[in-house]
């Protein structure tokens, strides 16, 4: 391993983006081969301290936690790995550069009574989880960036109208929203869960 953390990072998402292509070869992930990537996950610290490897590893944990992987839990896993592979983490990791732009800092967030919005593909789990895991801790969810809205959360996976070169309407409303002194923060998801 190189020296250089960013070039560790670069090497340790190849090194997922070229598991998820195997494990994916056949369109399945089988109990063993989710087993698997928790087992090559628990040995590489560095990637599971680092997005995305971090949340995948978390969420592989919660769903074998129980002993029984779900259809919808292993559909969602399947859906994650092929957005890594299909988006490539080298364009992602790019996307990622640009729009560092306009994301805020954000200390300690307290989740209740906060009202959230969430726009975007996450690897943390499908929608209606990443809304559940908010309400389970005393937030708020909105459908659509208001005056009311602290904290627009951007899904790991990317935004559809990135592809076309667009931010995507939530974002560019929260910007808006921000240029007239609105208090609301446009956040990763990497620092969204890393307050849950």
């Amino acid at each position: 391993m190189s020296s250089n953390p960013a070039e560790n990072l670069k090497q340790s998402l190849g090194e997922l983006l070229g598991l998820a292509r195997g494990l994916l070869a056949d369109q399945e992930l089988t109990d063993s081969e989710i087993n698997f990537l928790h087992d090559w996950l628990e040995d590489r610290y560095h990637m599971t301290s680092s997005f995305p490897g971090n949340v995948i590893h978390r969420r592989i944990k919660e769903v074998l936690e129980d002993g029984i992987v779900t259809e919808e839990e292993r559909s969602h896993l399947v859906n994650t790995l092929t957005m890594l592979v299909e988006d490539r983490l080298e364009d992602l990791a790019e996307q990622v550069d640009l729009t560092e732009l306009w994301f805020d800092e954000v200390g300690l967030i307290d989740f209740s009574q906060s009202k959230f919005c969430l726009t975007g593909n996450f690897v943390y789990g499908p929608l209606e989880f990443c809304e559940s895991a908010i309400k389970e801790r005393g937030g708020v969810v909105d459908q659509s960036v208001g005056q009311e809205v602290q904290y627009l959360v951007v899904g790991g996976l990317g935004v559809d109208e990135w592809r076309s070169g667009g931010l995507g309407s939530k974002i560019e409303k929260a910007m808006r929203l921000r240029a007239q002194n609105n208090s609301v923060k446009i956040i990763p998801e990497d620092s969204w869960v890393a307050h849950l």
